[in-house]
């Protein structure tokens, strides 16, 4: 009795990962969303290039860097749900290499960086643009950008504290 208990609670437990399928489908997507914006603004900048200034030019480059770094985080969290719900037995000996890439405690420092990096882009932006931008804004985006600097080094700084990993 207990044993069939066991088997149908541990069933039920990694079937529940399949919870995360939903979430991976719609991180696809915005993927999706976020890869049309970013050929939108290409296309603005290329048809636009004419009357464009440096500023403006440098205006254009970070929105595209920006969309390309937030379509890297939604790929790294993608990848990360998959890893949840995928089981390790279906993984086969060629796809052992794809499989190690999402390591759950090395992609935290990542996510970090990349969201470090994102509100650095915005506030590269704002700085561009200094002259239309609101000064408390800015203020707000440097106390931001500080919080996820000071937040990923104490997560780096936790992690190297912790047992070693083999």
């Amino acid at each position: 009795m207990r044993s069939r208990f066991n088997s149908i609670l541990r069933a039920s437990l990694l079937g529940s990962r399949w919870g995360m399928a939903p979430f991976c489908l719609g991180l696809i997507v915005a993927l999706l969303l976020v890869a049309a914006q970013f050929f939108r603004e290409l296309a603005r900048a290329v048809a636009g290039f004419a009357e464009m200034g440096d500023s403006d030019v440098i205006l254009a480059v970070l929105k595209l860097v920006d969309l390309v770094l937030i379509a890297n985080l939604v790929v790294m969290i993608i990848a990360a749900g998959v890893e949840i719900f995928l089981p390790a037995a279906v993984h086969q000996p060629e796809q052992e290499a794809a499989t190690d890439i999402v390591d759950i405690a090395a992609l935290k420092p990542r996510l970090f960086a990349s969201i470090s990096a994102i509100a650095a882009i915005d506030l590269l932006e704002s700085f561009v643009n200094i002259g239309q931008a609101d000064k408390s804004g800015v203020l707000w985006e440097i106390a931001i950008l500080l919080a996820f600097v000071v937040s990923g080094v104490l997560l780096a700084w936790m992690e190297r504290l912790g047992p070693e990993r083999h």
